[in-house]
């Protein structure tokens, strides 16, 4: 049930990201003091080719874990709250059972429904929902899957993401919040209801799918639910509905009311800005989602980040190039800039911004005798790089010239391959921290408003959250080399012709 009740200021305050691989969770006093930082990863199943799927349960679980190992080391916290990827989707039974696994962002089956919407409604899912049509959309999904007329699809209560079926197993409530159902491409910001034109085209009923809120409802957990049954919780804290990680990141890396930027890269990769207002972009390169009234997040989405360098490396697991992310990085870099001749388009997943064609494919180009691992791994962090570049370069044409740029993901752990995306920007980077910029985001907005009544109105024009005290004060900055970024700004052009050659050279074939 909703909850008017504010959290007891004397306990701490607990923030979970569902992610990709894995769920963080990170435990703060009122006053932003990091009591604990846990992790705990869960796998990803591929399914053929193009399929990538998760089982819903499995994420519980490890939300679980999570959950059981805070509450047994700090007691039982004042308040939860949620971040957790978009574009998943999977459905749910009255009684709360996954009918299905979760097809999460990179699963790619629904191309033929995608192109098919995209012809028929792209202009209007862009427009209202801010995401341009492309295969991780959940309405692209569910076309696909009801065009399989899978033998489940009757048993069907809800479509839900998987933040609204572990939310459900905390309280007992069906909700989702603006952005995350804007990243379904069925949302109408302009309304903040689901949107009944793209509903109706689709043949999809309005009561399958969760109430809207904002991501600052509080809710209560339910003693009777299984994952409160399961981690060690007791009823009636408050919980809050939260948001998605890509807009909670953006919160959390201190974008609101400023005009600096974020990067992104983990498993995949993302560059924001906080807008006042939402602004679309006439190529529908990038994505624009509400987070709340006045406050949106415009942005590119890339599916080729870490996420590339672990396909590299379970393909080529026994060169020289296998180990951690960080051996990886330090192995690259003892090849020199620009791979002696090497570049590499990485997009072994398909793409998202800002070429969204699921069927892009990767390529190493200018290969020699000479090459060794070290070349095509370096390459392979250059072609990451020169992708973000795009990015940045296409958000500052869009929305103007940026003060500062806040990285977060896994690349804060690893400082090597941060200045060489300095060095392939151009640009200064700054690391605040290595706490999970989504769960920070999370945090923040608890800290904010303690009611589902009650917007921050303090947090626009002026408001800096980089300054909420969850965050260290110590920032490291990583300028680029002037020599090895001029030498990136040469090579730059040659890597934004090797798209357009090979989609040209996959159509001839």
């Amino acid at each position: 049930m909703k909850s008017n009740n504010h959290a007891d200021e004397k306990r701490y305050r607990m923030a979970i990201d569902l992610g990709t691989s894995s769920a963080k969770l990170c435990c703060a006093t009122t006053d932003g003091r990091v009591l604990l930082f846990l992790q705990q990863p869960y796998p990803v199943h591929p399914v053929g080719e193009y399929g990538v799927e998760q089982y819903p349960d499995e994420i519980l679980e490890a939300t679980s874990q999570l959950i059981r190992e805070a509450v047994q080391r700090l007691g039982q916290p004042a308040a939860l709250g949620f971040s957790a990827a978009m574009h998943g989707l999977m459905g749910m039974h009255a009684d709360g059972r996954a009918l299905s696994a979760l097809l999460i962002w990179s699963d790619r089956r629904s191309m033929d429904a995608a192109q098919q919407l995209k012809a028929a409604m792209g202009e209007t899912i862009y427009t209202h929902s801010g995401v341009p049509v492309h295969p991780m959309l959940p309405v692209c999904k569910w076309i696909y899957w009801n065009q399989r007329m899978e033998p489940w699809l009757s048993q069907v209560r809800w479509w839900v993401s998987v933040k609204e079926y572990v939310l459900y197993h905390l309280t007992g409530e069906v909700l989702t919040d603006y952005a995350m159902a804007g990243a379904t491409g069925m949302f109408d910001m302009h309304t903040r209801q689901w949107n009944m034109e793209v509903l109706g085209h689709i043949g999809l009923e309005r009561g399958q799918l969760p109430e809207i809120v904002s991501p600052l409802t509080w809710l209560q957990t339910d003693a009777r639910c299984r994952l409160v049954q399961q981690s060690g919780l007791v009823g009636g804290i408050p919980v809050m509905v939260g948001s998605t990680d890509g807009c909670l990141a953006a919160i959390g890396s201190g974008l609101a009311g400023t005009e600096d930027v974020s990067i992104t890269i983990g498993t995949s990769g993302a560059v924001r800005r906080w807008l006042p207002q939402p602004l679309m972009d006439p190529g529908r390169r990038l994505f624009c989602y509400m987070l709340l009234p006045g406050h949106y997040i415009i942005g590119g989405a890339l599916n080729n980040g870490g996420g590339a360098v672990t396909q590299f490396t379970e393909v080529f697991g026994e060169a020289d190039c296998a180990g951690s992310v960080k051996h990886f990085v330090h192995q690259a870099m003892m090849a020199p800039p620009g791979c002696e001749g090497l570049m590499c388009l990485p997009y072994f997943l398909g793409e998202r911004s800002p070429v969204w064609d699921p069927l892009a494919q990767g390529a190493f180009v200018g290969i020699r005798a000479t090459h060794r691992a070290m070349h095509f791994q370096r390459a392979l962090l250059e072609g990451i790089g020169f992708s973000v570049k795009q990015l940045v370069d296409l958000l500052e044409e869009l929305t103007g010239s940026f003060r500062q740029i806040w990285l977060s993901g896994g690349i804060v752990h690893v400082p090597e391959w941060i200045q060489l995306l300095a060095d392939i920007t151009g640009r200064e980077l700054c690391v605040r921290s290595e706490t999970d910029a989504s769960c920070t985001g999370v945090l923040t907005l608890m800290a904010l408003t303690s009611s589902a009544d009650i917007l921050p109105s303090n947090m626009g024009y002026g408001f800096s959250l980089h300054r909420h005290p969850s965050q260290p004060d110590e920032e490291q900055h990583y300028l680029p080399d002037p020599d090895t970024s001029s030498w990136y700004a040469q090579l730059f052009p040659r890597f934004v012709t090797l798209y357009p050659l090979l989609f040209t050279w996959q159509q001839s074939r």
